[in-house]
């Protein structure tokens, strides 16, 4: 899911027309860059991940978000799916997430223990798949991320939501993008480590490049330059960012995004190549109803 650019997208401080958002929106999709321009705005679909992320973020506790969103009854099936999740990782130490094999059987509520949590699930997007996305981005990703980022247990660090200025030489407004920041103390030093969220291991060199150069929403710099994390949504890896684009590059590619998303052509490329995501756009709506793409296939995924 692509929830950072949606969020952008949807922040009336950013200018429709900006350059550096026009940019990454096009690189998304060319189609969700022509609604976007012509003043449609993106429905997000729920994010599990995102969700838990911010939860987490408050210092509440998962059973006390749990219980505050109708799930008390359920509360016996979520402590042994994670019981079932720490034992299938014992077992199976040497693989990254094994809970992600076709052979764990866990993260399974039965229909008739649903009965009674319909309103609950609708604090979860309406899907009840979204119930074990949400409890395992808690328990286990956000640990496996800071692992990977050599962050300690000990530092009770958690990760917060933190806007970040997009910034280019020649382009006069920043972006506000929203990421994931851990603000880690090492001896009398603050390192920060910014993270944001990825899909099937994939950098995508824009965001990435872009978010390189990114600098403090408010006042007060960075006492230290941050370094940059792709942080996976299925395995939980976290990888410093490896750069493809080169750095003098970035101005002209933004420049010539930008003017393609204006001007055309916007073909609905994920629809063709990467249909999937199509699911998990703020456009489907839009690009299924109105570019007469067949519904049924989408609903089919």
């Amino acid at each position: 899911m692509y929830t950072d650019l949606f969020l952008a997208m949807l922040n009336p401080r950013n200018a429709r027309g900006n350059p550096i958002l026009s940019a990454l929106v096009y690189t998304f999709c060319p189609a969700a860059a022509r609604w976007w321009l012509v003043g449609a705005d993106p429905t997000p679909p729920f994010d599990p991940i995102w969700k838990s992320l911010e939860d987490l973020s408050t210092g509440k506790t998962l059973l006390e978000f749990l219980t505050e969103y109708g799930f008390e009854n359920l509360l016996d099936e979520i402590r042994s799916y994670v019981g079932e999740v720490e034992e299938y990782r014992r077992q199976h130490s040497n693989f990254q997430s094994p809970e992600l094999m076709p052979l764990f059987r866990g993260g399974n509520i039965p229909i008739s223990r649903r009965y009674g949590s319909q309103n609950a699930i609708q604090n979860l997007g309406g899907d009840w798949r979204n119930l074990f996305i949400y409890v395992r981005t808690w328990a286990f990703l956000v640990h496996d991320w800071r692992i990977a980022m050599q962050i300690g247990r000990d530092s009770g660090c958690v990760p917060r939501a933190e806007k970040v200025c997009l910034t280019l030489s020649g382009v006069n407004l920043p972006v506000q993008f929203d990421v994931w920041v851990w603000q880690v103390q090492v001896g009398h030093v603050t390192e920060t480590k910014i993270g944001s969220l990825i899909s099937n291991g994939e950098q995508d060199q824009l965001r990435f490049s872009l978010l390189s150069r990114c600098t403090t929403l408010g006042s007060q710099p960075w006492s230290n330059t941050p370094v940059i994390y792709s942080l996976d949504r299925e395995n939980g890896a976290a990888k410093p960012f490896d750069p493809l684009l080169a750095n003098r590059d970035l101005e002209k590619t933004v420049e010539s995004l930008s003017n393609l998303a204006k001007k055309g052509p916007h073909p609905p490329l994920n629809a063709l190549q990467r249909p999937s995501l199509c699911k998990q756009c703020g456009y489907q709506q839009l690009c299924f109803t109105r570019n007469h793409i067949s519904q049924h296939a989408l609903n089919n995924l």
